[in-house]
């Protein structure tokens, strides 16, 4: 099993809280941590969760094809206001996107 607190050791971290709950996530804001994501990992820690930044507003999907675990994925703008969110099931291959234009997204 591969450890989240290795794999991501050299990430910075960025403290949030949503819906009520606070949360520690690594930040991906490079193209290779981004194509990375949570895929490599296989349990993911109570309170964390990974942000992927873009450098501008994207309409790419994401995917669940190599993930192991469950995953909210929450699509957000500019001003860090929610568009979508989505339930993701492991291993999934359907393609995941809100439809809209979005600068950062949160798997927790």
């Amino acid at each position: 099993m591969k450890d989240a607190f290795k794999v991501f050791k050299n990430y910075k971290i960025e403290k949030t809280t949503i819906q009520g709950r606070k949360y520690k996530l690594w930040v991906a804001d490079n193209v290779y941590k981004r194509r990375l994501g949570l895929s490599s990992i296989n349990l993911l820690p109570r309170g964390y969760g990974m942000i992927f930044c873009f450098d501008q507003l994207v309409t790419s999907s994401f995917t669940m094809k190599n993930t192991k675990i469950p995953l909210t994925i929450i699509f957000l703008d500019d001003n860090f206001n929610i568009l979508k969110s989505f339930k993701c099931r492991p291993f999934t291959k359907q393609s995941i996107n809100p439809g809209v234009e979005y600068k950062y997204v949160i798997e927790i």
